[in-house]
């Protein structure tokens, strides 16, 4: 299969999304211009663990001023800072969180071994190569070293660390995901997901306890809104929406859970009323379920039966559900 590049997508006042896709054998020609494109776009050479083995990378690339992130998808690969490329004086921070196990080598230091789960910081300012042992997923964060350096002042010039699971990591790559895809349009959005980012960073590195407070009361508050949300859209037809296995997924107590949705104005109950009702709308409105009877979509969002979903969607939306489904113009 051919390798192909999708050049970055911007929309006016839109964050920029560059999604790269390398895809050959060694010695391909085409596979050799790409890796170099790659490496002129990121400052690293991309090459297979195996030399004998196909090349297969796919990743999607947000870019704001402060903050870039993504995920990334690959075989056995192997990524290279080299001497070379840390001549362009970059030294940025980049937090990598793979889901298979991953080496880390720099010179003069002992490699770093990174188990699934678990997070490395680098400093982009020394040569590295980043080897990833199979095929496996990867989400990444790089942010300015100034700007870490403000809020961690014994960060050190050039950290190379391992940083053992924690709820604030999950949170972090979860909510960096939840992103990824979306437009970001304007500057203050812009600025509001990169303060939250390099926030949350800070907090999984050890800010001060004063600051982690200061952070959750602020800019945090709707990260952890937006990700609870999502983590009950995911479970509307599962058993696991109880407030105790909410919190747990978030890894949070179910007290705190409660002053989050207490703190946006709502509870519990009305917040996840709300996420079915949006749920079943949606649902409701996409073409190929046109055929799917409202018990279905009743059940499908988590409601006891049809009639359940029938009276809170009229009462939330003005209409009944048969009424707001899709029908052919």
């Amino acid at each position: 299969m051919s390798p192909s590049v999708d050049s970055p997508q911007t929309a006016e006042a839109a964050a920029p999304t560059a999604t790269l896709r390398l895809s050959g054998m060694p010695g391909d020609r085409n596979l050799k211009a790409m890796r170099d494109y790659l490496a002129g776009l990121m400052r690293v050479d991309v090459a297979p663990v195996h030399q004998n083995q196909p090349l297969h990378y796919e990743a999607g690339l947000r870019t704001l001023p402060g903050a870039s992130w993504g995920s990334s998808q690959a075989s056995a690969v192997s990524s290279t800072r080299t001497a070379a490329f840390c001549k362009d004086g970059q030294d940025d921070l980049m937090l990598v969180m793979p889901s298979v196990g991953m080496t880390i080598g720099q010179p003069g230091r002992d490699a770093l071994r990174v188990r699934p789960g678990e997070a490395a910081l680098l400093s982009q300012a020394r040569p590295m190569q980043i080897v990833m042992e199979q095929a496996g997923a990867s989400w990444a964060l790089r942010v300015p070293h100034s700007e870490m350096e403000r809020m961690l002042p014994r960060l050190g010039e050039a950290p190379m660390l391992a940083l053992r699971p924690t709820p604030m990591l999950g949170l972090l790559q979860r909510y960096g995901k939840l992103i990824e895809s979306e437009p970001l349009e304007g500057a203050g959005s812009q600025q509001l997901v990169v303060r939250q980012l390099q926030d949350m960073l800070a907090v999984a590195m050890g800010q001060s306890p004063d600051y982690a407070a200061w952070a959750e009361e602020n800019s945090l508050a709707a990260v952890r809104l937006r990700a609870v949300r999502a983590d009950m859209a995911a479970h509307l037809a599962t058993s696991r929406l109880s407030l105790q296995s909410l919190a747990a997924r978030q890894g949070i107590s179910a007290r705190q859970l409660q002053r989050v949705l207490a703190s946006a104005g709502t509870s519990y109950e009305e917040t996840l009323r709300h996420t079915r009702l949006q749920a079943a709308h949606a649902m409701l409105k996409e073409p190929r379920n046109a055929g799917m009877s409202i018990e279905v979509v009743a059940y499908a969002c988590g409601f006891s039966e049809a009639s359940a979903l029938g009276r809170a969607f009229k009462q939330h939306y003005g209409v009944t559900p048969g009424e707001a489904r899709w029908r052919p113009q």
